[in-house]
């Protein structure tokens, strides 16, 4: 089975007193702006300037495909960005290049564990909360341990405010997020879903603690898992059905509600989500 890398990170939470440090971590982010939006994000890797490597013209070069072409999500989370790798060589894995398309700068992000020919990645991405509503794309590759760049994916980010209920969300494969305001009301929040006949995976989490989901609890900080459809199963939490979720909402404790939803890989999956809060 193929070995899964996830490049796991913490958000540092930054107090500072004296007037500039506190402006500069208040001042609103303009995502059009790509050098702005490159010092804002939160990456773990090394931060070079310049341009990341150009693909290798060699046939012994890595490769790497299945990613998303499109993700949405609201600022203060956490973009994750799943893709697939694989060498013809035993060189393996060595390490990942991020760029936010247009910036002078990008983050080299080295393998610190097994250099295997092939497997997944899911590249996390803070979005801090001073991140304006807009768009950006950002590019990224691999190279494998003797320097070979592959191929370069890329993927367009919409920033947006939450939703308000109710609300319904379409999608297809890979890993998608969205968040909804419950508002003030009290009350029951039902989430319907429908995966069809491929099998995706859906996590609640409600003010970012996983309440449901059609598979096992994710901890603080972890991501789903991110499958090819040939191998996502119903121990995964993978399901190709109907089904409905009930979270009890009490404003007192906060009114985000986070939906992650994993549609399996290579397959054209599809699935539908219905949200509906207390009126």
């Amino acid at each position: 089975m193929k070995k899964i890398f996830k490049f796991l990170f913490m958000m540092l939470l930054v107090t500072s007193c004296g007037g500039s440090d506190s402006e500069e971590l208040t001042m609103e982010i303009d995502p059009s702006n790509p050098d702005e939006l490159s010092r804002a994000i939160v990456i773990q890797g090394n931060v070079v300037t310049g341009t990341p490597p150009a693909s290798s013209t060699s046939s012994n070069a890595p490769n790497v495909s299945n990613n998303q072409s499109a993700a949405r999500i609201t600022n203060d989370n956490v973009l994750a960005l799943p893709f697939s790798y694989s060498s013809t060589t035993t060189n393996g894995y060595g390490g990942c290049y991020v760029q936010v398309n247009g910036a002078s700068t990008y983050w080299d992000i080295p393998s610190t564990g097994s250099t295997q020919s092939s497997g997944q990645i899911i590249l996390p991405v803070g979005i801090p909360a001073t991140v304006l509503d807009g768009n950006f794309t950002i590019v990224y590759c691999i190279y494998d341990s003797n320097g070979l760049v592959s191929n370069v994916l890329s993927t367009n980010v919409t920033i947006a405010p939450p939703k308000t209920c109710p609300g319904f969300e379409s999608g297809s494969d890979g890993l998608t997020i969205f968040e909804y305001d419950l508002g003030s009301n009290s009350g029951d929040v039902t989430i319907s879903y429908d995966t069809y006949s491929v099998p995706d995976r859906i996590d609640v989490l409600y003010n970012d603690v996983w309440v449901d989901g059609t598979g096992s609890s994710l901890g603080s900080g972890q991501f789903p898992p991110q499958l090819n459809c040939n191998n996502a199963t119903v121990s995964d939490g993978f399901v190709g059905e109907r089904g409905t979720f009930t979270v009890n909402h009490n404003p007192a404790n906060g009114s985000k509600l986070k939906i992650y939803v994993s549609g399996c890989i290579g397959s054209s999956t599809a699935w539908d989500i219905q949200v509906s809060c207390p009126q």
